[in-house]
């Protein structure tokens, strides 16, 4: 898809950029000249992001409207916690669903990793490290793109995610948490 200057877009590493340029440019060394995308996270002031417009790996897609993360709250409940036992399994599972690269996927996981986290703390033990950085990993990408699209802050976003599940997930114990 050809995305065009101006446009807002979600990048697989940096999260919400928006396009400033699109520029043939030589980054890679002689005979690599490549058309860019030249952007800037909306998060990360002064940052800028360099990628192909074919050829990369790294993926691109439009930010998701309002009503979409309007939808993932309203149905935090119909959002279904990833279990697996065994905890490296469970780690790859988490991966497989970032992968997907969805805000629907990221809510998963991200709500999945909030119930463990508030599980294990109310049974008085150790949050994992692993959940620790799944979760701001996860986190990051679901309250960055969910902030830019109403128009707030990250803590705000935050917040909101995790009250929405906090309320609906009272009673929520998972396997291997």
């Amino acid at each position: 898809m050809d995305y065009q200057v101006g446009d807002y877009l979600v990048h697989e590493g940096s999260g919400v950029c928006q396009i400033e340029d699109i520029d043939d440019m030589e980054l890679m060394g002689k005979g690599s000249r490549k058309t860019y995308y030249c952007m800037s996270p909306v998060f990360k002031a002064g940052a800028k992001v360099f990628t192909p417009i074919v050829g990369s790996t790294i993926r691109l897609r439009p930010v998701a409207e309002l009503d979409v993360f309007t939808r993932i709250l309203d149905g935090i409940d119909n959002i279904t916690c990833i279990e697996e036992s065994n905890e490296r399994a469970l780690q790859e599972k988490f991966k497989e669903v970032m992968a997907e690269f969805t805000p629907e996927s990221m809510a998963r996981v991200v709500k999945t990793v909030l119930i463990r986290k508030w599980n294990r703390i109310a049974a008085g033990k150790k949050v994992m490290a692993m959940d620790e950085k799944i979760l701001n990993l996860a986190g990051r990408k679901l309250y960055e793109e969910m902030a830019f699209a109403m128009g707030k802050d990250i803590p705000y976003a935050q917040k909101l995610f995790e009250d929405a599940v906090k309320s609906h997930s009272e009673n929520t114990i998972l396997i291997g948490a």
